[in-house]
């Protein structure tokens, strides 16, 4: 092997010389021995342990794999150990006795000349090349992605586990290696691959299907590529604090119209979560990889994005506000109501209004899902971080973005209330003062309003049972206030839009549902949440 850096005396000095220094400079693995002084010229291998049958083996790993690196080292300083599987011991050292055992046997020194070593290898790296060669013609001559793919991972896998990835050369006395031949075949391969999903970047159920089809250079599909599928709980501010979670990983096969069905996991922990599934190739697969193999996966790979749900419905739930006129503004017995709160008739068609607010983890799995660069101001501020707090600091334009997505995410039209549609849902087909009735919150604690003893921050949506209205909505009071797109009271068009509902900074009078504030709408704040009205089909 040493033969294709020339037989020329110089570079032959040269290699010696190198070889002395690494030798000399104890290169490869410490001595596990003491009493073993290492000489110049030669290659040493040391192994312990338990049994003598395993400290000579380790020895002999030992030898094998110091004298592999130091080789690869004297033209790449700074390439890792080389490694070496179990059945190349004895194929290389099987015969070899060692140079030193202790008594017992269990601690084994082997070493060889290295110029016997060189002389080993020249003959063994002959029978690799042989070997090799019929797995490579046919790698070579066939056209098929999949085909190609399979026999590299067989040319690989057998360089890897001799220690010869980066020594062996496509010829004798050669200078390209058999490895980087194949691997830069497979990496133009890999980068010319399309992988498609038939869902991406969705909410889903773990029953949706999820199709992979795969498509070469030309656009013609894959069949029988093995590819590999990895689902995974990455990290999402708000989502996944504290979530420790495995990646599940599957070897899947194209079928003949370049198709595989990915599973979603049964594991709970990934259940009502955002999660990614990547797909790649999987040349490094096999039990012998290297880092070059796994570098062509990567290359190949593609991500889709999820938030995956039990049941969407439930997830997204709405409740029908019917059709008809009520009497909006102040009631004669709120005795609290200012004189801006004019009392009218008001006549709205259908609508379905979200049964609580949107919640941190339903904004930030749509920030997830659309791969947003930024987060909401507050959302990482563990005041302000409880996954089933409403989501704040999100201006109007940010709720109208949400509403947009989400609509086409459902396949329905989601959108912000207007002032009246969202105090019509409050009253809940009754003329209340508040959602509950005309009881100040401050006597049964019905709501979540500064002072009210229990939070001193959003509490999460549905906290105050006793202050569903009749419909069923949540936190129609206190909490936070909501965004509509209505400017009630301005005489011209401005920034400044109406919120409703008051919230945890607020006091108890402010949670009347005729209440009601302007502000701007550029602006995210602290006490500002939203829910969105569901249109109904004519």
């Amino acid at each position: 092997m040493f033969n294709r850096f020339g037989k020329n005396h110089i570079r032959f000095f040269v290699f010696s010389a190198c070889l002395a220094l690494l030798c000399s400079e104890n290169a490869f693995s410490k001595p596990k021995n003491e009493l073993v002084k290492e000489e110049p010229g030669f290659y040493y291998g040391y192994g312990k342990s338990a049994t003598k049958e395993e400290a000579d083996f380790m020895a002999k790993r030992d030898l094998i794999e110091n004298a592999l690196t130091a080789t690869v080292r004297l033209t790449n300083p700074a390439a890792s150990k080389v490694t070496v599987g179990d059945d190349v011991v004895k194929a290389r050292l099987g015969n070899e006795k060692p140079f030193q055992a202790s008594k017992d046997g269990k601690t084994v020194t082997y070493r060889m000349k290295d110029k016997d070593w060189e002389k080993a290898e020249e003959a063994y790296t002959a029978k690799l090349r042989t070997s090799l060669s019929s797995a490579y013609n046919n790698f070579n001559s066939k056209k098929d992605v999949a085909e190609k793919f399979s026999f590299a991972a067989e040319i690989l896998s057998t360089l890897a586990v001799n220690g010869e990835s980066d020594l062996l050369t496509l010829q004798n006395n050669g200078t390209e290696l058999f490895s980087r031949k194949v691997e830069s075949v497979c990496a133009k391969l890999a980068a010319e691959l399309e992988m498609s999903f038939s869902v991406k970047d969705k909410i889903i159920t773990p029953e949706t299907p999820v199709v992979v089809t795969v498509k070469d250079g030309s656009g013609k599909e894959v069949a029988g590529l093995t590819v590999k599928a990895v689902w995974e709980v990455p990290y999402v501010s708000v989502i996944s604090e504290g979530a420790e979670t495995s990646e599940v990983v599957s070897y899947l096969t194209t079928d003949d119209s370049g198709n595989v069905t990915v599973e979603y996991p049964v594991a709970e922990e990934y259940q009502n979560r955002v999660v990614s599934l990547t797909i790649s190739t999987a040349l490094a697969q096999v039990k012998n990889s290297t880092a070059e193999m796994r570098k062509i996966d990567a290359s190949s790979a593609e991500e889709a994005r999820f938030y995956c749900v039990e049941d969407i419905s439930e997830a997204f739930k709405t409740v029908e506000v019917a059709a008809g006129k009520f009497m909006a503004g102040k009631l004669e017995n709120d005795k609290k109501a200012s004189q801006r709160e004019v009392a009218h008739e008001v006549d709205l068609p259908a609508f379905e209004m979200s049964v609580a607010p949107v919640t941190n983890i339903q904004y930030m799995a749509y920030v997830y899902l659309t791969r947003a660069e930024s987060n909401p101001e507050y959302v990482d501020n563990e005041d302000y971080s409880n996954p089933l707090q409403p989501i704040i600091g999100v201006s109007l334009t940010d709720a109208q973005g949400y509403a947009e997505w989400l609509s086409g995410q459902l396949e329905c039209t989601f959108r912000l209330p207007v002032e009246e549609e969202w105090e019509k849902a409050a009253r809940g087909g009754a003329q209340f003062i508040y959602p509950w009735g005309d009881d100040d919150p401050k006597k049964d604690k019905n709501a979540n309003f500064k002072g009210n003893g229990l939070f001193n921050g959003p509490s999460p949506v549905g906290s105050f049972e006793n202050g569903n209205n009749g419909l069923g909505l949540v936190d129609m009071s206190g909490n936070v206030w909501e965004w509509t797109t209505s400017n009630k009271n301005e005489k011209e068009e401005n920034d400044l839009r109406t919120v409703k509902g008051g919230s945890w900074m607020d006091g108890p009078a402010d949670l009347r549902i005729s209440n009601y504030k302007n502000v701007d709408l550029n602006t995210g704040y602290p006490d500002v949440g939203f829910r969105l009205v569901k249109e109904v089909s004519k």
